[in-house]
């Protein structure tokens, strides 16, 4: 751990803490997109569960903490391909720098033969009997991945990555009849389009890259494997689509204890739910939800009451150095409440917060109005504290935006304890603001180091190099011998730390922790990922480093 000394100047006491200034507004949005009519020259059946499906995207976007007036849907008769794409536009137009985005559609997929590639090519079937190919979707979304953070993308319709059996029908289990969820776009291609290798098509994964996406800010999540079939249940919707409804809102279990529900344990959740729809189908396996691109994004936060009891904990002794510039003076010794660790600094013990969940707001679109609850989260299986705490810092990262490029280099990866002290220099290839957060050798909390009760102003610029600490503050380490991990962020708009379910830093007690619990964790995810002053943009740039102390 670190042992913080630090002197106080007497020329800048007046300025130890400035404001930051919030960031413009950047909302989250969401298209929600659902045909279970369609035209009846499209030849395609109706899908009976798809009203629920659209009743479902609208919870899953508002825990996703999009506003209900930035949810956008389509139904039937108005998803013609050509009100598709153009929605999609707008959506493009309305998601800020640096938001969140999310597109959801349920319906028919489909594959035709097309002669300018010489083969088969998947999409999406529209009212109108014409296909989105997962060019043109990629294509019609540039947009939107170009401006927004992070992009969600979901897909229940059959085969939606791939190819599935012409023979899979309509089946029932235990009285239910469950539909797949894909027509031919045209009868006479079926038999030509039902070989594996007459596709020629990509997945909307490759095409987003192909067209400058990042794949740690988009992910794609399709309701089936590429040879598999994904149903339609009547009376509750896609089934891929129920199992990630109730896993994100609750139901997924925290596997590695991060504090942070992924969506790799979202997946996981969802599939065993598909499986225990299918148990009674002899001749179907189930099908397999799929998430690419960035798989380790944690799409909700985690709810209030699951992060914010955590205990206070008994604390040794602390003992602060202050002294001024110009002329030494005794030492003055102040005795305080500590957190449970060899980090030997001014930081006061944990009060933790009582707060209640925040009421959804209702979604203003037809056909009805969606209460949402405030999902409950599983809880999570006991996990060890250190990979525990390590998963944390991970998880943290994986948010990042490989768009802000932060350079870190250390004066020295190994500190001897109690004569070392830690130094560093940041530069930031974007405007922000610097967060520090360390996981000490003892295991037993988390560290905002930076920005802290003595020095506030965490305002970096492009390119500039900010060195760390200041001459006024200082870390030194303290020991247990052993590894310190050092999460360093740059983000683009500024954390409110007093949102933390800890104490807020001052002068006296300059640090703000977490304890390394469950609690802890999630209070600690919650106020780096999705906690911002303001509304801007919620980008970040993240390095994790670890560093060595001995004796």
């Amino acid at each position: 751990m670190m042992k913080l000394l630090w002197i106080l100047l007497l020329t800048s006491s007046a300025c130890l803490a400035q404001a930051q200034t919030p960031a413009p507004s950047a909302p989250r949005s969401a298209l929600i997109i659902g045909l279970g009519q369609y035209a009846t020259s499209s030849g395609a059946a109706a899908l009976e569960g798809v009203p629920h499906d659209m009743e479902s995207a609208k919870r899953i976007a508002l825990a996703m903490g999009i506003p209900a007036h930035q949810i956008r849907v389509i139904q039937d008769q108005q998803a013609t391909k050509a009100n598709i794409l153009e929605e999609i536009r707008k959506l493009g137009e309305r998601t800020s720098e640096g938001g969140r985005s999310f597109i959801y559609f349920s319906g028919h997929g489909t594959r035709y033969w097309d002669p300018s590639v010489n083969g088969c090519v998947e999409g999406l079937l529209t009212h109108d009997g014409q296909a989105i190919t997962n060019a043109e979707l990629a294509k019609a979304t540039q947009k939107v991945t170009e401006g927004a953070d992070k992009v969600i993308t979901m897909i229940d319709a059959c085969h939606s990555g791939g190819i599935a059996s012409k023979k899979a029908g309509t089946r029932s289990i235990a009285g239910i009849e469950f539909k797949p969820k894909f027509t031919y776009k045209a009868s006479s291609a079926a038999d030509a389009c039902s070989q594996p290798s007459n596709l020629k098509t990509r997945s909307l994964l490759g095409e987003s890259t192909r067209l400058g996406a990042l794949q740690e800010n988009v992910v794609q999540i399709t309701s089936s494997r590429p040879d598999e079939v994904s149903f339609d249940e009547p009376g509750k919707g896609g089934l891929a689509t129920q199992g990630i409804r109730d896993c994100l809102l609750g139901k997924a279990a925290d596997a590695d204890g991060s504090g942070a529900v992924s969506l790799a344990e979202i997946q996981q959740c969802a599939q065993a739910i598909i499986e225990q729809k299918l148990q009674g189908a002899k001749d179907l396996t189930p099908h397999h939800v799929s998430v690419s691109g960035n798989r380790n994004l944690i799409p909700v936060q985690r709810p209030q009451a699951a992060s914010a009891a955590v205990p206070p904990a008994p604390a040794p002794s602390v003992v602060a150095t202050v002294t001024p510039a110009a002329t030494p003076a005794p030492q003055l010794t102040a005795e305080s409440p500590a957190p449970p660790a060899a980090l030997a600094a001014a930081t006061s013990a944990p009060t933790a917060s009582t707060s209640t969940s925040t009421p959804k707001p209702p979604v203003a679109s037809p056909p009805a109005p969606v209460v949402v609850a405030a999902p409950v989260m599983a809880p999570a299986p006991p996990a060890e504290p250190m990979l525990a705490s390590l998963a944390t810092l991970r998880d943290i990262q994986q948010q990042s935006n490989p768009k802000i490029v932060v350079d870190v280099k250390l004066s020295k990866p190994v500190l001897r304890i109690g004569k070392d002290a830690l130094e560093m220099s940041i530069k930031s290839s974007h405007d922000g603001y610097i967060y520090l957060v360390l996981l000490g050798s003892d295991r037993k909390s988390f560290y905002v180091l930076y920005p802290n009760g003595l020095d506030r102003d965490n305002q970096i610029k492009a390119g500039q190099t900010r060195k760390l600490p200041r001459p006024d503050w200082q870390l030194e380490a303290a020991g247990p011998p052993g590894e310190d991990h050092l999460l360093v962020m740059v983000t683009s708009s500024p954390r409110k730390v007093d949102r933390l379910e800890m104490t807020e830093p001052d002068a006296k007690n300059p640090f703000t922790f977490a304890l390394n619990e469950i609690g802890g964790r999630a209070a600690l995810i919650n106020f780096l990922v999705h906690n911002k002053d303001g509304e801007g943009s919620e980008r970040f740039g993240a390095k994790l480093l670890t560093l060595k102390e001995v004796q």
